[in-house]
C-alpha cells in the first residue's frame, strides 16, 4: 500500500494528513502542537508537563467524568503527551464514533478547563515522578548527561521539570502557557483508519 496522504493546510494555518486504510472499521487521529518541554518557560520548567496531565481533566462544557463516560461508552481510547517538542494528543475509535471523537479531542485542546483541583492532584502526580525518577539511576544519568551536553539550552533542563519548579506552578501559569502555544499553526492533526480523506 503507498503512503500517500491526503495533505492540507487550512486556512487558520493548521496542518492536516489524512490516509484511509479499510483493513478495519477504525480510526485514529494524533494531533501534534508545537507545546512540548522545549516551550517551557524559564524558571516554569515542568508546565508542559503538567498541562499535558491536565488538559483532558476536562474542558469549559464536559466534566472529566463527562468526558470519561463519552470515551467508554463508545470504546474509545486518548491520551495526551508532551514530547520534547511537541505535546501529542491521540485518540482511536470505531469509524462510526469518528466525528462524537472528533469533537471531544478538539473541545480537550481548545477549550480546557485547568479546574484548580485537578492541577492540584494532577502537579502531585509530576511531584511524585519526578521524585520516582531521582531513584532511577537511568533517569539520573540522562539528565546529568543532556545538562552536560547543553548546558545553555533547552535541552539540558529536566523535562518534567524539578520538584522547586513544578511546586511553584499555577493555574494561571497553565492558562498561559496554553494561550500561547496552543495556536492553530503550531499544531498538525494526522487521521489514519476507515474514513474518507477529503470529508
Amino acid at each position: 500500500m503507498p503512503l500517500d496522504p491526503l495533505r492540507l493546510t487550512l486556512a487558520n494555518g493548521a496542518a492536516m494528513l489524512a490516509k484511509e486504510t479499510s483493513t478495519n472499521p477504525s480510526v485514529t487521529m494524533l494531533v501534534g502542537i508545537r507545546a512540548g518541554t522545549y516551550y517551557d518557560p524559564e524558571g516554569k520548567e515542568g508546565a508542559a508537563a503538567l498541562v499535558a496531565r491536565v488538559l483532558d481533566r476536562g474542558t469549559r462544557t464536559r466534566s472529566a467524568e463527562d468526558i470519561a463516560d463519552e470515551l467508554d461508552g463508545r470504546g474509545a481510547s486518548l491520551s495526551v503527551i508532551a514530547g520534547r517538542h511537541q505535546l501529542t494528543v491521540s485518540a482511536t475509535c470505531l469509524a462510526e464514533d469518528f466525528a462524537a471523537i472528533f469533537s471531544l479531542v478538539a473541545d480537550i485542546i481548545q477549550r480546557p478547563a485547568f479546574d484548580e483541583r485537578e492541577v492540584i492532584t494532577k502537579r502531585a502526580d509530576l511531584l511524585t515522578s519526578i521524585l520516582q525518577d531521582e531513584d532511577d539511576p537511568a533517569a539520573v544519568a540522562v539528565d546529568s548527561l543532556m545538562s552536560r551536553l547543553y548546558p545553555d539550552h533547552p535541552y539540558g533542563r529536566r523535562a518534567r521539570g524539578t520538584t522547586a519548579t513544578v511546586e511553584q506552578l499555577t493555574r494561571p501559569d497553565l492558562v498561559d502557557f496554553h494561550r500561547r502555544w496552543f495556536t492553530p499553526e503550531s499544531a498538525i492533526l494526522i487521521v489514519v483508519g476507515d474514513i474518507d480523506p477529503p470529508r
